[in-house]
């Protein structure tokens, strides 16, 4: 069976807190730069000005981590998410630093002059940084400890060589214990910043992963307000749409039930998108029926939205029919319909739904059925009609349909479509002369709205 877009979220959820794996593989491509210009200075400070250790050496080293960074960039193409490549990335970086540093403690008090001293420091925070910024704190504590051992080690056996004692403490000693102190408070303030980093980015991955999640479950739009505590229930006006198939009960019996999955879900799609593109959002999916609300803007817009989203779907039926080879007996049909509503999150702290609840509600489930009655394809309320632009309603000829016994509740319905579009067979319609709404058309009874 094919995994949903739940199944993959959580999937995914294990790694929630990690960074995005293309940031990952990119990393040390983008690398390839500053680790270049630290071989670029530590070969210019060779070159103007080299006062002690092993010249030819200093040179092999400088060449072996130049090769190394040129395949650790190719690898983090072809192995890329490999949890090694980082860790060797890191443990070069700090092993040059190490070897550098060692290299330049200065011999004599004459060394303490050589400006390739100051340079040899530069390693250590440049790749420090570099470090930082893979927001990984194993990594950063790992560099960190490897220079920090490395650099007070070669201390030591300086140290223990006399070098120390033959100039003086102050002028090396003090020199030397301090630019460690300095790379180990750094390293703790970038430790420090990493782990902030890292705290902020759970945060937004964690608001992330519950809008995701909640988006699945609640309609587009509103999984946002409630992760933002924003999704409150109170009374708004809405235009609401109804979408549903005629003759799918026998297209059930006549399929095969994963067919039949299918052909609902591409209905079910067609109808989603149809309806966000307009504005509006989907409430509920009510087996082969499509409950959508429009909330937002103006009583008017949302009219006008409700009803482009029900002429697109409208049009994009015969196109369905065809591709999922529907017989010619299923049609779909729209009911449109506007009030207040009470609108949001209900929650009985078993189960939270989005929903509206109101009068209107109920009237649009009586429309619906009317409409399926009068086999008509777009139904409207009178209310709802009045709502739409002068020039919108002048592309519209509308139909009454009589009220027959027990639609008392019903409201003012006509069937509508688009001026010059081939009208729908109206068996049932009391009048068959088409009419133009004009403004001053009265309102009628409208579902208690």
């Amino acid at each position: 069976m094919p995994a949903t877009g739940v199944d993959k979220a959580v999937r995914q959820r294990g790694s929630a807190n990690e960074l995005p794996q293309h940031l990952e593989n990119d990393f040390d491509r983008q690398a390839l730069v500053p680790r270049l210009l630290v071989l670029a200075m530590l070969a210019a400070a060779t070159l103007l000005e080299y006062g002690h250790g092993h010249w030819e050496g200093h040179w092999i080293v400088l060449v072996i981590y130049g090769l190394t960074t040129v395949v650790l960039a190719l690898s983090s193409r072809f192995a890329a998410g490999q949890s090694w490549l980082p860790w060797v990335a890191t443990v070069t970086d700090a092993g040059l630093v190490v070897y550098v540093t060692a290299d330049h403690l200065p011999r004599d008090t004459h060394d303490l002059a050589l400006a390739t001293d100051a340079v040899s420091l530069f390693p250590a925070f440049l790749l420090l940084i570099q470090t930082g910024l893979r927001l990984r704190r194993d990594l950063v504590a790992a560099y960190a400890g490897i220079v920090a051992v490395g650099w007070l080690a070669a201390l030591s056996t300086f140290a223990d060589s006399g070098t120390f004692a033959a100039a003086g403490p102050s002028p090396l000693a003090t020199r030397q214990v301090l630019g460690l102190l300095l790379f180990v408070a750094t390293a703790g303030f970038v430790f420090y910043a990493v782990h902030r980093m890292r705290l902020a980015w759970a945060t937004i991955l964690r608001v992330q992963w519950d809008r995701m999640l909640l988006s699945h479950f609640l309609p587009e739009g509103i999984a946002a307000e409630v992760v933002n505590g924003e999704a409150e229930i109170a009374e708004r006006h809405v235009c609401l749409l109804a979408v549903d198939i005629r003759g799918f009960s026998a297209l059930v019996r006549e399929r095969p039930r994963r067919e039949v999955i299918g052909t609902l879900m591409e209905f079910r799609r067609l109808v989603h998108d149809s309806v966000s593109h307009h504005g509006g959002i989907v409430d509920k999916y009510l087996g082969d029926g499509v409950l959508a609300v429009f909330l937002h803007d103006t009583p008017e817009q949302q009219a006008e939205s409700a009803l482009a989203a029900a002429l697109d779907i409208l049009r994009q039926i015969e196109g369905w029919k065809e591709h999922v080879h529907a017989p010619s007996g299923v049609r779909a049909i729209a009911a449109l319909h506007r009030g207040l509503v009470f609108a949001g999150v209900f929650d009985d702290d078993r189960r939270a739904e989005f929903t509206v609840l109101g009068p209107a509600m109920n009237a649009l489930s009586r429309m619906e059925r009317r409409a399926k009655e009068a086999r008509v394809d777009l139904l409207v309320s009178k209310g709802f009609l009045r709502l739409l632009q002068p020039s919108t309603r002048a592309g519209l000829e509308a139909h009454p349909i009589r009220r027959r016994p027990g639609d008392e509740e019903l409201p003012d319905v006509l069937s509508v479509h688009p001026v010059g579009a081939a009208a729908v067979s109206q068996p049932y319609l009391a009048a068959v002369h088409a009419s133009r709404i004009s403004e001053d058309t009265p309102m009628c009874r409208d579902g208690g709205q």
